[in-house]
């Protein structure tokens, strides 16, 4: 077998977590994926994965080498794209991660479109808020909100996301409805953090042109959008959210927006992916397509 077929299913491996995914997904004997990923292990002359009954794990020199191999296989996939005729020809596996609200109820409900029209191409989402390891989960790009901290990754914005203050009507019935940041003492603001243990519940908001955070007091701490809304309609405290979020609970009233001329300033929501010499057609057609879904609905501005 040719050197770049075995970068290829080397990769397949990488990306599926197992021997077995990577052969259904090839449509390849598992054997011949286990001897080829041997073959390329003898050229290389070092271990690329460590295998056990349950999963199979990169080595060190496997993510140094899934790294420059792709960029090798993308090359391939570049040039021979180059004489192709229209989108129908892009075909190749994409695995994005997104938070969760993004993609349960914007991107998925517009997939059978995309899917239709590019049939050659097989998506994985994974949904989360937490911080993933692009190389080792396999991750061509993900979605995020708000400040980024990995220099490392390729960062291509795509608008800024619009943050309003809420909190259910049990909950302001029961401890009135605040009007200025000099009310909030009083009050109690659900506490959002990406990752555990969290800092102190921090209320944000643009004052006479300038950012300013007021420590609040919280009773409850989540780590995921949907824990946070979650919170907010159980009257557990008062939230500061995308807009997009929540403007079905607005329109039922089971949220109500609060101190509008005190909102948080707006988040940046990023698409980042590693840093690759020749991004790959799929990429790019996908890139642009979510970008052009999130604004038709006003997810970003």
């Amino acid at each position: 077998m040719d050197r770049i077929r075995q970068m290829q299913i080397f990769i397949q491996v990488m990306e599926s977590g197992s021997f077995t995914r990577a052969a259904a997904a090839l449509n390849l004997p598992r054997s011949t994926v286990s001897t080829e990923v041997q073959a390329l292990e003898d050229r290389l002359q070092v271990q690329l994965l460590q295998r056990t009954t349950r999963r199979v794990m990169p080595t060190d020199d496997g993510l140094r080498f899934f790294s420059s191999a792709r960029d090798i296989v993308d090359a391939v996939e570049v040039s021979e794209h180059m004489f192709g005729k229209g989108p129908m020809r892009i075909r190749g596996r994409l695995r994005i991660d997104m938070p969760s609200r993004i993609g349960r109820r914007i991107v998925i409900p517009a997939l059978p479109d995309f899917i239709a029209a590019h049939p050659g191409i097989e998506l994985t989402l994974s949904m989360t808020d937490r911080l993933v390891d692009m190389i080792a989960e396999g991750v061509d790009f993900v979605i995020r909100v708000g400040a980024l901290e990995n220099s490392d990754l390729v960062c291509s914005r795509l608008g800024d996301v619009e943050l309003i203050n809420c909190a259910s009507p049990a909950y302001l019935a029961a401890r009135g409805t605040p009007a200025t940041p000099d009310d909030l003492p009083s009050h109690d603001l659900v506490n959002y953090a990406a990752r555990l243990p969290a800092g102190d519940a921090a209320w944000e908001h643009v004052e006479d042109g300038t950012p300013r955070t007021l420590t609040m007091r919280s009773a409850i701490t989540v780590d995921n959008a949907e824990a946070y809304i979650a919170a907010a309609r159980a009257g557990l405290g008062i939230i500061q959210i995308p807009a997009f979020d929540v403007r079905d609970l607005l329109d039922t009233g089971a949220l109500i927006e609060i101190m509008p001329d005190f909102r948080p300033p707006p988040m940046q929501l990023s698409l980042l992916y590693v840093r690759r010499r020749h991004l790959p057609p799929r990429i790019r057609l996908f890139q642009t397509w979510i970008r052009d879904v999130l604004q038709a609905h006003d997810v970003v501005r």
